[in-house]
């Protein structure tokens, strides 16, 4: 698989993505992983509603992303997009195949702590921030790719998260 940008987002496909992300990653393919919507057959018709007609969409569990990959020889230029840090985590377990991770949006809930306007996180994503970043994997939080970029663990240092 050749995952040009590699992007977490908890709004998974959206206007964004569609204008901004997808031609960044010059894609062909988008991937969501994303237990839920890999089970949800509602889910999945409104993130095929929202891709291009010409972007293949491949919807995923995790253990199917993880899978993909490893072994998923493919070389079609891909968005892959992941919910938040601790799936992508779990995706990247023991992989060594992505070296920077986009991070896009992850809303405000009840527990989290604001770092940025559309980052939002609570211990456990913290954690799997730092679990990330301690694999060599850079973190840069941008909405679109012509904003300046961020790095999460800087954001978290700052706000006194780690």
């Amino acid at each position: 698989m050749n995952i040009t940008v590699f992007r977490i987002d908890d709004r998974l496909i959206h206007g964004q993505i569609i204008t901004a992300w997808l031609a960044y990653a010059d894609a062909k393919q988008i991937v969501v992983a994303d237990d839920k919507a890999a089970k949800d057959s509602f889910q999945q018709t409104l993130l095929k509603m929202a891709t291009p007609d010409n972007v293949q969409l491949k919807i995923m569990t995790l253990s199917e992303a993880k899978e993909a990959i490893k072994n998923d020889e493919d070389n079609t230029k891909t968005l892959f997009l992941a919910k938040g840090p601790k799936e992508a985590l779990e995706i990247l377990d023991s992989s060594d195949e992505i070296s920077n991770i986009n991070v896009g949006n992850l809303n405000m809930k009840k527990g989290k702590t604001k770092v940025l306007g559309n980052l939002w996180v609570n211990n456990e994503e913290v954690d799997a921030f730092v679990a990330l970043k301690s694999r060599g994997i850079n973190l840069e939080v941008r909405a679109v790719p012509t904003e300046r970029s961020q790095d999460v663990i800087e954001l978290l240092k700052k706000e006194k998260l780690i």
